[in-house]
Protein backbone atom coordinates (compact mmCIF):
# COMPACT_ATOMS: atom_id res chain seq x y z
CA UNK A 1 0.00 0.00 0.00
CA UNK A 2 1.30 3.47 -0.92
CA UNK A 3 2.59 5.36 1.60
CA UNK A 4 0.19 8.50 0.38
CA UNK A 5 -3.00 6.30 1.33
CA UNK A 6 -2.16 5.47 4.09
CA UNK A 7 -0.78 9.15 5.66
CA UNK A 8 -3.95 10.69 3.30
CA UNK A 9 -6.20 8.55 5.05
CA UNK A 10 -4.91 8.41 8.93
CA UNK A 11 -5.64 12.56 8.47
CA UNK A 12 -9.17 11.24 8.85
CA UNK A 13 -8.38 10.00 12.19
CA UNK A 14 -6.70 13.05 13.54
CA UNK A 15 -9.01 15.01 12.47
CA UNK A 16 -11.82 12.87 14.90
CA UNK A 17 -9.08 12.35 17.72
CA UNK A 18 -7.85 16.28 17.81
CA UNK A 19 -11.98 17.23 18.46
CA UNK A 20 -12.95 14.24 20.19
CA UNK A 21 -9.95 13.81 23.01
CA UNK A 22 -10.19 17.12 23.67
CA UNK A 23 -13.72 17.43 24.44
CA UNK A 24 -13.36 13.59 26.52
CA UNK A 25 -11.16 15.12 28.58
CA UNK A 26 -11.92 19.30 28.84
CA UNK A 27 -15.37 19.42 27.90
CA UNK A 28 -17.24 18.74 31.31
CA UNK A 29 -14.18 20.44 32.97
CA UNK A 30 -14.78 23.56 30.70
CA UNK A 31 -18.50 23.95 31.03
CA UNK A 32 -18.53 22.93 35.17
CA UNK A 33 -15.35 24.84 36.36
CA UNK A 34 -15.22 27.85 33.46
CA UNK A 35 -18.33 28.62 31.99
CA UNK A 36 -20.43 27.56 35.31
CA UNK A 37 -22.55 24.99 33.99
CA UNK A 38 -23.80 22.58 36.31
CA UNK A 39 -22.45 18.59 36.00
CA UNK A 40 -26.11 17.23 35.33
CA UNK A 41 -27.04 20.06 32.63
CA UNK A 42 -23.87 18.92 30.62
CA UNK A 43 -25.09 15.31 30.92
CA UNK A 44 -28.55 16.23 29.80
CA UNK A 45 -26.75 17.67 26.94
CA UNK A 46 -24.66 14.84 25.89
CA UNK A 47 -27.61 12.31 26.24
CA UNK A 48 -29.65 14.58 24.03
CA UNK A 49 -26.60 14.94 21.07
CA UNK A 50 -26.14 10.95 21.43
CA UNK A 51 -30.07 10.38 20.83
CA UNK A 52 -29.42 12.75 17.84
CA UNK A 53 -26.10 10.62 16.95
CA UNK A 54 -28.21 7.31 17.06
CA UNK A 55 -30.21 8.20 14.41
CA UNK A 56 -28.02 10.53 12.06
CA UNK A 57 -24.61 7.97 11.73
CA UNK A 58 -26.64 4.93 10.41
CA UNK A 59 -28.80 7.32 8.21
CA UNK A 60 -25.53 8.99 7.08
CA UNK A 61 -24.15 5.25 6.34
CA UNK A 62 -26.92 4.51 4.67
CA UNK A 63 -26.71 7.50 2.94
CA UNK A 64 -23.43 7.21 1.57
CA UNK A 65 -23.73 3.53 0.64
CA UNK A 66 -26.29 4.37 -1.59
CA UNK A 67 -24.57 7.39 -3.10
CA UNK A 68 -23.35 7.63 -6.52
CA UNK A 69 -21.27 10.24 -7.28
CA UNK A 70 -18.40 10.83 -10.09
CA UNK A 71 -15.83 11.45 -7.41
CA UNK A 72 -16.91 8.59 -5.41
CA UNK A 73 -19.53 7.62 -1.94
CA UNK A 74 -17.64 9.01 0.75
CA UNK A 75 -14.58 11.79 -0.16
CA UNK A 76 -17.83 14.31 -1.19
CA UNK A 77 -19.22 13.62 2.15
CA UNK A 78 -16.36 14.05 3.75
CA UNK A 79 -15.74 17.73 1.95
CA UNK A 80 -18.83 18.89 2.66
CA UNK A 81 -18.81 18.80 6.53
CA UNK A 82 -14.88 19.78 6.61
CA UNK A 83 -15.16 23.59 7.37
CA UNK A 84 -18.62 22.86 9.22
CA UNK A 85 -16.79 20.96 11.88
CA UNK A 86 -13.91 23.59 12.74
CA UNK A 87 -16.66 25.99 13.03
CA UNK A 88 -18.75 23.67 15.04
CA UNK A 89 -16.13 23.11 17.31
CA UNK A 90 -15.74 26.69 17.81
CA UNK A 91 -18.91 27.49 18.61
CA UNK A 92 -19.13 24.56 21.39
CA UNK A 93 -16.27 25.53 23.49
CA UNK A 94 -17.22 29.74 23.05
CA UNK A 95 -19.95 30.01 24.79
CA UNK A 96 -21.53 33.70 25.37
CA UNK A 97 -19.94 35.14 28.48
CA UNK A 98 -23.40 36.29 29.65
CA UNK A 99 -25.07 32.89 29.58
CA UNK A 100 -25.90 31.06 32.89
CA UNK A 101 -28.26 28.29 34.14
CA UNK A 102 -30.73 27.10 32.29
CA UNK A 103 -30.39 29.40 28.77
CA UNK A 104 -26.13 27.99 28.72
CA UNK A 105 -27.34 24.49 29.32
CA UNK A 106 -29.72 25.29 25.98
CA UNK A 107 -27.02 27.02 24.20
CA UNK A 108 -24.84 23.84 25.06
CA UNK A 109 -27.09 21.23 23.67
CA UNK A 110 -27.13 23.14 20.26
CA UNK A 111 -23.78 23.54 19.90
CA UNK A 112 -22.94 20.11 20.44
CA UNK A 113 -25.99 18.89 18.01
CA UNK A 114 -24.18 21.09 15.23
CA UNK A 115 -20.76 20.10 15.92
CA UNK A 116 -22.48 15.86 16.09
CA UNK A 117 -24.09 16.45 13.44
CA UNK A 118 -21.17 17.76 11.12
CA UNK A 119 -18.81 15.21 12.58
CA UNK A 120 -20.96 12.69 11.38
CA UNK A 121 -21.07 13.72 8.03
CA UNK A 122 -17.33 12.97 7.65
CA UNK A 123 -16.43 10.84 10.06
CA UNK A 124 -18.91 7.65 8.86
CA UNK A 125 -17.89 8.45 5.28
CA UNK A 126 -14.47 8.11 6.43
CA UNK A 127 -14.71 5.13 8.04
CA UNK A 128 -16.63 3.54 5.28
CA UNK A 129 -13.20 4.08 3.11
CA UNK A 130 -11.05 1.19 5.16
CA UNK A 131 -12.18 -1.64 3.49
CA UNK A 132 -12.34 0.18 0.38
CA UNK A 133 -8.77 0.92 0.45
CA UNK A 134 -7.82 -2.17 1.71
CA UNK A 135 -9.21 -5.66 1.14
CA UNK A 136 -5.69 -8.13 2.38
CA UNK A 137 -6.46 -9.39 6.47
CA UNK A 138 -3.04 -7.52 7.47
CA UNK A 139 -3.10 -4.95 5.07
CA UNK A 140 -6.35 -3.63 6.74
CA UNK A 141 -4.47 -4.10 10.44
CA UNK A 142 -1.63 -1.49 9.15
CA UNK A 143 -4.11 0.79 7.21
CA UNK A 144 -6.16 0.92 10.45
CA UNK A 145 -3.09 1.44 12.58
CA UNK A 146 -2.11 4.11 10.03
CA UNK A 147 -5.39 6.23 10.71
CA UNK A 148 -4.89 5.16 14.86
CA UNK A 149 -1.63 6.34 14.59
CA UNK A 150 -2.48 9.72 13.23
CA UNK A 151 -5.10 9.70 15.85
CA UNK A 152 -2.63 9.67 18.95
CA UNK A 153 -1.34 12.53 17.38
CA UNK A 154 -4.56 14.27 17.07
CA UNK A 155 -4.98 12.97 21.04
CA UNK A 156 -1.57 14.74 21.80
CA UNK A 157 -2.59 18.16 19.93
CA UNK A 158 -6.48 17.89 21.68
CA UNK A 159 -4.82 17.03 25.18
CA UNK A 160 -2.18 19.65 24.96
CA UNK A 161 -3.66 22.77 23.22
CA UNK A 162 -6.02 23.84 25.93
CA UNK A 163 -3.67 23.18 28.77
CA UNK A 164 -0.71 24.87 27.08
CA UNK A 165 -3.10 27.94 26.39
CA UNK A 166 -4.26 28.10 29.78
CA UNK A 167 -0.82 28.35 30.87
CA UNK A 168 0.25 31.03 28.59
CA UNK A 169 -3.15 33.21 28.42
CA UNK A 170 -3.97 32.84 32.35
CA UNK A 171 -0.31 33.38 33.25
CA UNK A 172 0.13 36.23 31.16
CA UNK A 173 -3.05 38.07 33.05
CA UNK A 174 -2.71 36.49 36.49
CA UNK A 175 -5.31 34.13 36.11
CA UNK A 176 -2.78 30.87 36.68
CA UNK A 177 -1.42 32.17 40.04
CA UNK A 178 -3.79 31.03 43.31
CA UNK A 179 -4.15 34.12 44.63
CA UNK A 180 -5.49 35.78 41.56
CA UNK A 181 -9.45 36.86 41.57
CA UNK A 182 -11.48 33.55 40.18
CA UNK A 183 -13.41 36.10 37.67
CA UNK A 184 -10.35 36.69 36.10
CA UNK A 185 -8.98 33.27 35.72
CA UNK A 186 -12.36 31.59 34.45
CA UNK A 187 -12.20 34.25 32.04
CA UNK A 188 -9.10 33.63 30.78
CA UNK A 189 -9.03 30.36 30.76
CA UNK A 190 -12.30 31.34 28.64
CA UNK A 191 -10.68 32.63 25.86
CA UNK A 192 -7.79 29.81 26.15
CA UNK A 193 -10.45 27.54 25.14
CA UNK A 194 -11.63 29.70 22.12
CA UNK A 195 -8.30 29.72 20.59
CA UNK A 196 -7.79 25.91 21.41
CA UNK A 197 -11.24 25.58 19.44
CA UNK A 198 -10.04 27.80 16.36
CA UNK A 199 -6.86 26.23 16.05
CA UNK A 200 -8.12 22.51 16.81
CA UNK A 201 -10.65 23.26 14.41
CA UNK A 202 -8.59 24.47 11.59
CA UNK A 203 -6.42 21.59 12.50
CA UNK A 204 -9.67 19.23 11.88
CA UNK A 205 -10.77 20.90 8.71
CA UNK A 206 -7.42 20.48 6.54
CA UNK A 207 -6.57 16.74 7.75
CA UNK A 208 -10.20 16.07 6.40
CA UNK A 209 -8.90 18.01 3.06
CA UNK A 210 -6.12 15.76 2.99
CA UNK A 211 -7.90 12.90 3.14
CA UNK A 212 -10.52 14.17 0.23
CA UNK A 213 -7.47 14.68 -1.76
CA UNK A 214 -5.02 11.95 -1.34
CA UNK A 215 -7.12 8.85 -1.18
CA UNK A 216 -9.12 7.17 -4.28
CA UNK A 217 -12.36 5.35 -4.27
CA UNK A 218 -12.11 2.01 -6.26
CA UNK A 219 -15.04 2.00 -8.87
CA UNK A 220 -18.61 0.22 -8.28
CA UNK A 221 -20.47 -1.56 -9.84
CA UNK A 222 -24.04 -0.22 -11.16
CA UNK A 223 -26.33 -1.01 -7.83
CA UNK A 224 -29.42 -2.80 -7.49
CA UNK A 225 -32.15 -1.29 -5.63
CA UNK A 226 -31.76 -0.78 -1.79
CA UNK A 227 -33.31 -3.45 0.56
CA UNK A 228 -36.09 -2.03 3.06
CA UNK A 229 -34.36 -0.70 6.41
CA UNK A 230 -36.05 -3.46 8.17
CA UNK A 231 -34.35 -6.35 6.25
CA UNK A 232 -30.94 -4.49 6.77
CA UNK A 233 -31.33 -4.33 10.84
CA UNK A 234 -32.12 -7.82 10.15
CA UNK A 235 -28.90 -8.94 8.47
CA UNK A 236 -26.63 -7.21 11.06
CA UNK A 237 -28.57 -8.73 13.61
CA UNK A 238 -27.98 -12.28 11.87
CA UNK A 239 -24.36 -11.52 11.24
CA UNK A 240 -22.63 -13.12 14.75
CA UNK A 241 -19.38 -11.56 14.16
CA UNK A 242 -21.07 -8.08 14.21
CA UNK A 243 -23.08 -9.05 16.99
CA UNK A 244 -20.59 -10.03 19.26
CA UNK A 245 -17.99 -7.11 18.01
CA UNK A 246 -20.75 -4.24 18.47
CA UNK A 247 -21.32 -5.39 21.89
CA UNK A 248 -17.80 -5.76 22.88
CA UNK A 249 -17.17 -2.32 21.40
CA UNK A 250 -20.04 -0.94 23.14
CA UNK A 251 -19.01 -1.58 26.37
CA UNK A 252 -15.01 -1.23 25.77
CA UNK A 253 -15.66 2.15 24.35
CA UNK A 254 -18.01 3.22 26.93
CA UNK A 255 -15.44 2.37 30.16
CA UNK A 256 -12.65 4.19 28.13
CA UNK A 257 -14.75 7.35 27.85
CA UNK A 258 -15.59 7.05 31.24
CA UNK A 259 -12.38 7.10 32.67
CA UNK A 260 -11.46 9.48 30.15
CA UNK A 261 -13.74 12.30 31.28
CA UNK A 262 -12.55 11.86 34.97
CA UNK A 263 -8.80 11.75 34.52
CA UNK A 264 -8.47 15.69 35.44
CA UNK A 265 -10.42 15.15 38.45
CA UNK A 266 -8.57 12.39 39.71
CA UNK A 267 -5.41 14.20 39.32
CA UNK A 268 -6.82 17.75 40.73
CA UNK A 269 -8.51 16.12 43.96
CA UNK A 270 -7.01 12.18 44.12
CA UNK A 271 -3.33 13.47 44.10
CA UNK A 272 -4.03 17.19 44.67
CA UNK A 273 -2.29 18.15 41.62
CA UNK A 274 -3.71 21.14 39.87
CA UNK A 275 -0.24 22.32 38.44
CA UNK A 276 -1.02 22.54 34.55
CA UNK A 277 2.73 21.62 33.94
CA UNK A 278 2.54 17.90 35.42
CA UNK A 279 -1.00 17.47 33.62
CA UNK A 280 0.85 18.67 30.79
CA UNK A 281 3.38 16.05 31.33
CA UNK A 282 1.12 13.46 31.81
CA UNK A 283 -0.73 13.83 28.58
CA UNK A 284 2.32 13.98 26.84
CA UNK A 285 3.80 10.23 28.19
CA UNK A 286 0.35 8.86 27.37
CA UNK A 287 0.09 9.82 23.77
CA UNK A 288 3.72 9.34 23.34
CA UNK A 289 3.40 5.55 24.44
CA UNK A 290 0.65 4.86 22.38
CA UNK A 291 2.76 6.14 19.31
CA UNK A 292 5.16 3.82 20.47
CA UNK A 293 3.24 0.82 21.30
CA UNK A 294 1.91 0.37 17.41
CA UNK A 295 4.62 -1.85 15.81
CA UNK A 296 3.72 -4.44 18.76
CA UNK A 297 0.28 -4.24 18.25
CA UNK A 298 0.98 -4.71 14.94
CA UNK A 299 3.20 -7.53 15.40
CA UNK A 300 0.64 -9.37 17.91
CA UNK A 301 -1.95 -9.32 15.21
CA UNK A 302 0.15 -10.75 12.42
CA UNK A 303 1.38 -12.88 15.26
CA UNK A 304 -1.88 -14.11 17.35
CA UNK A 305 -4.73 -12.72 15.02
CA UNK A 306 -6.82 -9.66 15.53
CA UNK A 307 -9.43 -11.11 18.01
CA UNK A 308 -6.48 -11.88 20.38
CA UNK A 309 -4.80 -8.56 20.21
CA UNK A 310 -8.59 -6.89 20.54
CA UNK A 311 -8.88 -8.95 23.87
CA UNK A 312 -5.00 -8.29 24.85
CA UNK A 313 -6.34 -4.76 24.31
CA UNK A 314 -9.13 -4.24 26.75
CA UNK A 315 -7.65 -6.90 29.38
CA UNK A 316 -4.27 -4.41 29.75
CA UNK A 317 -6.65 -1.45 29.97
CA UNK A 318 -8.49 -2.55 32.42
CA UNK A 319 -5.06 -2.75 35.16
CA UNK A 320 -4.64 1.11 34.62
CA UNK A 321 -8.20 1.84 36.25
CA UNK A 322 -7.52 -0.17 39.87
CA UNK A 323 -4.38 2.26 40.13
CA UNK A 324 -6.18 5.04 41.49
CA UNK A 325 -6.37 3.30 44.37
CA UNK A 326 -2.62 3.60 44.93
CA UNK A 327 -1.96 7.38 43.57
CA UNK A 328 -2.04 10.22 45.91
CA UNK A 329 -0.27 13.37 46.47
CA UNK A 330 3.60 13.20 45.45
CA UNK A 331 2.71 9.78 43.42
CA UNK A 332 4.36 11.35 40.41
CA UNK A 333 6.37 8.36 39.54
CA UNK A 334 2.92 6.38 39.66
CA UNK A 335 0.90 8.56 37.87
CA UNK A 336 3.58 8.72 34.82
CA UNK A 337 4.08 5.02 34.45
CA UNK A 338 0.22 4.14 34.91
CA UNK A 339 -0.27 6.96 31.75
CA UNK A 340 2.57 5.22 29.95
CA UNK A 341 1.33 1.60 30.41
CA UNK A 342 -2.47 3.08 29.54
CA UNK A 343 -1.85 4.83 26.54
CA UNK A 344 0.09 2.10 25.22
CA UNK A 345 -3.00 -0.18 25.98
CA UNK A 346 -5.75 1.72 24.35
CA UNK A 347 -4.11 1.49 21.24
CA UNK A 348 -4.36 -2.36 20.83
CA UNK A 349 -8.42 -1.90 21.33
CA UNK A 350 -9.12 0.68 19.27
CA UNK A 351 -6.41 -0.06 16.01
CA UNK A 352 -8.87 -3.43 16.18
CA UNK A 353 -12.07 -2.31 16.46
CA UNK A 354 -11.85 -0.62 12.78
CA UNK A 355 -9.70 -3.38 11.33
CA UNK A 356 -11.96 -6.12 12.69
CA UNK A 357 -15.15 -3.54 11.70
CA UNK A 358 -13.64 -3.68 7.71
CA UNK A 359 -13.63 -7.46 8.15
CA UNK A 360 -17.23 -8.05 9.09
CA UNK A 361 -18.86 -5.83 6.17
CA UNK A 362 -16.75 -8.68 3.76
CA UNK A 363 -18.92 -11.17 5.80
CA UNK A 364 -22.41 -9.61 5.05
CA UNK A 365 -21.32 -8.73 1.64
CA UNK A 366 -20.88 -12.83 1.11
CA UNK A 367 -23.92 -13.82 2.66
CA UNK A 368 -26.27 -10.61 1.08
CA UNK A 369 -24.65 -9.64 -2.15
CA UNK A 370 -23.90 -5.39 -1.19
CA UNK A 371 -21.14 -3.40 0.19
CA UNK A 372 -22.40 -1.93 2.83
CA UNK A 373 -19.33 -0.07 4.42
CA UNK A 374 -21.03 3.22 5.45
CA UNK A 375 -23.78 1.01 7.51
CA UNK A 376 -21.19 -0.78 9.69
CA UNK A 377 -18.78 2.47 9.68
CA UNK A 378 -22.44 4.68 11.12
CA UNK A 379 -22.70 1.84 13.83
CA UNK A 380 -18.88 2.29 14.40
CA UNK A 381 -19.32 5.65 14.93
CA UNK A 382 -22.29 5.54 17.00
CA UNK A 383 -20.73 3.37 19.86
CA UNK A 384 -17.75 5.68 20.07
CA UNK A 385 -20.05 8.50 20.29
CA UNK A 386 -23.05 7.01 22.41
CA UNK A 387 -20.09 5.65 24.49
CA UNK A 388 -18.36 9.49 25.07
CA UNK A 389 -22.01 10.51 25.73
CA UNK A 390 -22.96 7.95 28.27
CA UNK A 391 -19.92 8.39 30.07
CA UNK A 392 -20.26 11.61 30.49
CA UNK A 393 -24.16 11.37 31.34
CA UNK A 394 -22.60 8.88 34.05
CA UNK A 395 -20.12 11.58 34.95
CA UNK A 396 -22.31 14.21 36.04
CA UNK A 397 -24.46 11.82 37.64
CA UNK A 398 -21.86 10.17 39.82
CA UNK A 399 -20.13 13.66 40.64
CA UNK A 400 -23.54 14.93 42.10
CA UNK A 401 -23.62 11.58 44.29
CA UNK A 402 -19.85 12.05 45.57
CA UNK A 403 -20.39 15.77 46.39
CA UNK A 404 -18.29 17.33 44.13
CA UNK A 405 -17.97 21.13 43.75
CA UNK A 406 -16.05 22.84 41.73
CA UNK A 407 -15.69 25.99 43.71
CA UNK A 408 -15.02 23.85 47.06
CA UNK A 409 -11.89 21.84 48.20
CA UNK A 410 -13.04 17.88 48.46
CA UNK A 411 -14.36 15.81 51.42
CA UNK A 412 -12.36 12.68 52.24
CA UNK A 413 -15.79 10.90 51.46
CA UNK A 414 -15.63 12.94 47.84
CA UNK A 415 -12.03 11.96 47.27
CA UNK A 416 -13.17 7.97 47.49
CA UNK A 417 -16.19 8.49 45.88
CA UNK A 418 -13.86 9.61 42.80
CA UNK A 419 -11.67 6.39 43.33
CA UNK A 420 -14.69 4.16 43.30
CA UNK A 421 -16.05 6.11 39.99
CA UNK A 422 -12.34 5.87 38.30
CA UNK A 423 -11.94 1.94 39.25
CA UNK A 424 -15.77 0.13 39.59
CA UNK A 425 -17.76 0.85 36.82
CA UNK A 426 -15.05 0.61 33.85
CA UNK A 427 -13.96 -2.87 34.88
CA UNK A 428 -16.98 -3.65 35.17
CA UNK A 429 -17.64 -3.22 31.71
CA UNK A 430 -14.51 -4.34 30.03
CA UNK A 431 -15.45 -7.60 31.89
CA UNK A 432 -18.90 -7.66 30.19
CA UNK A 433 -16.86 -6.77 26.66
CA UNK A 434 -14.28 -9.59 27.18
CA UNK A 435 -17.73 -12.04 27.65
CA UNK A 436 -19.49 -10.51 24.55
CA UNK A 437 -16.35 -10.67 22.39
CA UNK A 438 -15.84 -14.48 23.09
CA UNK A 439 -18.45 -15.16 20.51
CA UNK A 440 -16.37 -13.31 18.17
CA UNK A 441 -15.32 -16.52 15.24
CA UNK A 442 -14.10 -14.31 12.86
CA UNK A 443 -10.46 -15.69 12.67
CA UNK A 444 -7.84 -14.92 10.00
CA UNK A 445 -7.96 -18.23 8.58
CA UNK A 446 -12.14 -18.04 8.23
CA UNK A 447 -11.72 -14.70 6.58
CA UNK A 448 -9.47 -15.77 4.18
CA UNK A 449 -12.27 -18.41 3.41
CA UNK A 450 -14.65 -15.48 3.20
CA UNK A 451 -12.28 -13.22 0.50
CA UNK A 452 -11.70 -16.05 -1.61
CA UNK A 453 -15.26 -17.03 -2.05
CA UNK A 454 -16.25 -13.49 -2.93
CA UNK A 455 -13.46 -13.34 -5.21
CA UNK A 456 -14.94 -16.70 -6.92
CA UNK A 457 -18.31 -14.84 -7.43
CA UNK A 458 -17.24 -12.22 -8.84
CA UNK A 459 -15.35 -14.49 -11.17
CA UNK A 460 -18.31 -16.17 -11.81
CA UNK A 461 -21.05 -13.11 -12.14
CA UNK A 462 -18.68 -11.66 -14.55
CA UNK A 463 -19.20 -14.60 -16.62
CA UNK A 464 -23.04 -14.57 -16.08
CA UNK A 465 -23.74 -10.91 -16.44
CA UNK A 466 -23.64 -10.53 -19.67
CA UNK A 467 -26.43 -12.85 -20.46
CA UNK A 468 -28.73 -12.33 -17.60
CA UNK A 469 -28.17 -8.44 -17.46
CA UNK A 470 -26.83 -8.79 -13.78
CA UNK A 471 -24.00 -6.65 -12.19
CA UNK A 472 -22.32 -8.65 -9.21
CA UNK A 473 -23.67 -6.36 -6.41
CA UNK A 474 -27.51 -7.38 -7.52
CA UNK A 475 -26.32 -11.50 -7.11
CA UNK A 476 -29.02 -13.14 -4.62
CA UNK A 477 -26.42 -14.75 -2.34
CA UNK A 478 -23.87 -17.39 -3.45
CA UNK A 479 -23.25 -21.15 -2.49
CA UNK A 480 -19.58 -20.25 -2.21
CA UNK A 481 -20.27 -19.13 1.55
CA UNK A 482 -17.97 -21.17 3.98
CA UNK A 483 -20.59 -24.13 5.75
CA UNK A 484 -18.79 -23.21 9.14
CA UNK A 485 -21.02 -19.44 9.16
CA UNK A 486 -23.68 -19.34 10.85
CA UNK A 487 -25.84 -17.27 9.32
CA UNK A 488 -29.10 -17.07 7.04
CA UNK A 489 -29.20 -16.71 3.71
CA UNK A 490 -30.72 -13.39 1.67
CA UNK A 491 -34.60 -15.19 1.60
CA UNK A 492 -34.08 -15.51 5.48
CA UNK A 493 -33.68 -19.33 5.43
Amino acid sequence: MQRRTLLSFGASGFAQNVIGTCLGVHLFVFYTDVAGLAPLWVSAGLIVASLWDAVSDLAMGRISDATRFAAGRRRPYILLGAVPVGLSFVMLLSPPAELEGAALGLYFTGALLLLFTAKTVTQVPALSLLPELAGGYHERTRLAAARELLGNVGDLVGLLLPIVLVMTIAGAEGGSDGAADPVVARAASARAFTWAAWIGGGLAAVALLITVFGTRERALAPRAPAAPLGDVFRALRDNPAFRALLGASCLGALAFAFVQSLVIYVMEHVMGESDPEVHLAAFVTNAVFAILSYPFWTRLAERFGKPFAFRAGLALSSVTFASVFFVGPGAHVLLFVVMAFSGAANVGFWMMLHALNADVTDLDELVHGERREGLFAGFAALVRKVGFALAAAGVGVGLTLVGYQADAAPSAGTVEGLRLLFAVPPTILVVGALLLFRRFELTRESHDEVRAALAARAGELSQVAPARGLAPQESPGSSLQPAYLPLRSPTGT
